[in-house]
């Protein structure tokens, strides 16, 4: 097996992936089927709120989808598809009602629509420039091209591949631009630090405007949901024997790299500056990408028309979804995080009382426009500096974990073969 072009210091946390379990072509198989797998059961289950017991309603799937269809503005375009009618005018193999026509045909938020662009293209600028004040701190010269456009090239992998090979991409692209291997790791594990940090600040502020008697039941189902999603997520590559599938909380220490998060924070305690001031920033940036997805949700709105998507919803209440949502987005076992985030936004919307459509149809734009914006940046920073091969990267990353999972499997397997493990795993004693 290939070694990959970074390699993991012995006796080091790997900082750019936690320790992972499983055959490695299961695990890359159900990190695109569990993404279909959890869309698919919003859209036929939970969209269509179905009547009685059995989960599955045609009837009100086809309700739902229609209203769906209503909600996103399209069913003018569906109908010159012959794909919808209105009511028994026209071919269409789906039949549309009036209330739903005038929906779809409300007026579009413009000025909005325009604020969510800017400000989500401005969250992803400042996680760029978050990487380039990192690169500063850790040595990288201010000479090295592409600190900030490795950041859109590692993310834009990202939505292409699962478990997060991006960051691997990241590293790589410093170090071809003329950085060290160790300050390229530390620069892009670190960035993913601050967005945790970040988030953890909205959540903790919005969490306490709710108030104790607010918060609790929203703090406990954000434990319950974070917890099946470890669950029912499949890690790439090999684990300790001690961690056991249903052991929660070693599975989010798994998910989250623990150890190596643990040492990154010790470590910046002793810059206090830098701690407060990124982390400050982290905060900022992730309220702006909050107010860029409240924008988006108006611009499908139309007040004017008494139609608002999630009328009764207040800021607080969105801004704590969000942020429960990017955690999940943090650990990407599938590509784009895709299934993962929206299975994530949609109950949560659900537990402060919004319904499954609602959080459906929010969620999707949501998606849209963040991965849209990303591919965007992704394609200029293509253009902008010299970065390694997209599959190439990929292969890497697969390489380094398949190493990892047969170094793993012989150290668990047969204790005394340590040596042999450390040959496999390309290791040299010091």
């Amino acid at each position: 097996m290939a070694e990959s072009n970074l390699t993991i210091e012995k006796g080091k946390p790997d900082m750019l992936a936690s320790d992972k379990r499983g055959p490695l072509s299961a695990s890359v198989g159900w990190g695109y089927t569990i993404a279909f797998l959890l869309m698919l059961f919003i859209f036929l289950i939970l969209v269509p709120d179905a009547e009685g017991p059995s989960p599955w309603d045609a009837v009100a799937f086809q309700k739902g989808l229609l209203e769906m269809f209503a909600n996103f503005r399209i069913l003018d375009e569906l109908a010159d598809l012959s794909i919808v009618k209105v009511a028994d005018v026209g071919k269409g193999l789906l039949k549309v009602d009036l209330d739903l026509v005038s929906v779809s045909n409300r007026k579009f938020g413009w000025a909005p629509f325009s604020i969510a662009i800017l400000f989500v293209a401005i969250a992803l600028l400042l996680r760029g420039i978050r990487q380039r004040f990192l690169a500063g701190h850790f040595g990288i010269h201010s000479s090295v091209k592409g600190q900030i456009s490795t950041y859109f090239f590692g993310r834009g992998i990202n939505l292409f591949f699962p478990f997060g090979p991006g960051d691997l991409g990241s590293a790589q692209a410093l170090t071809q631009n003329g950085t060290s291997e160790k300050s390229s790791l530390k620069v892009v594990y670190y960035n993913r630090v601050f967005e945790v940090i970040g988030i953890t600040v909205v959540l903790l502020a919005g969490f306490l405007y709710l108030g104790w008697e607010g918060a609790v039941e929203p703090f406990i189902w954000t434990a319950l949901i974070f917890a099946a999603v470890v669950t029912l997520t499949r890690p790439l590559g090999p684990s300790s024997k001690e961690t056991k599938r249903y052991n929660i909380p070693a599975r989010i220490w798994d998910a989250f790299n623990g150890r190596a998060f643990v040492q990154a924070l010790r470590e910046l305690r002793s810059n206090s500056r830098l701690l407060f001031g990124l982390s400050l920033l982290s905060a900022i940036t992730l309220g702006i990408e909050i107010i860029g997805y409240w924008s988006i949700k108006q611009a499908f709105s139309s007040p004017m028309d008494d139609y608002v998507l999630m009328k009764d919803m207040t800021f607080v209440h969105f801004a704590i979804v969000i942020a429960v949502a990017n955690i999940a987005r943090i650990i990407p076992y599938t590509f784009a995080s895709f299934g993962i985030y929206e299975i994530v936004s949609v109950f949560m919307f659900r537990i402060f009382g919004e319904g499954y459509l609602s959080g459906t149809t929010v969620t999707l734009l949501d998606s849209l426009l963040i991965n849209g914006l990303t591919l965007i940046f992704f394609l200029f920073s293509l253009f902008l500096s010299k970065h390694p091969s997209i599959l190439e990267t990929w292969r890497n990353f697969f390489s380094q974990s398949a190493v990892r999972f047969q170094t793993e499997f012989l150290r668990t397997s047969n204790p005394g073969s340590e040596q042999n493990a450390s040959l496999i795993s390309g290791e040299k004693d010091e």
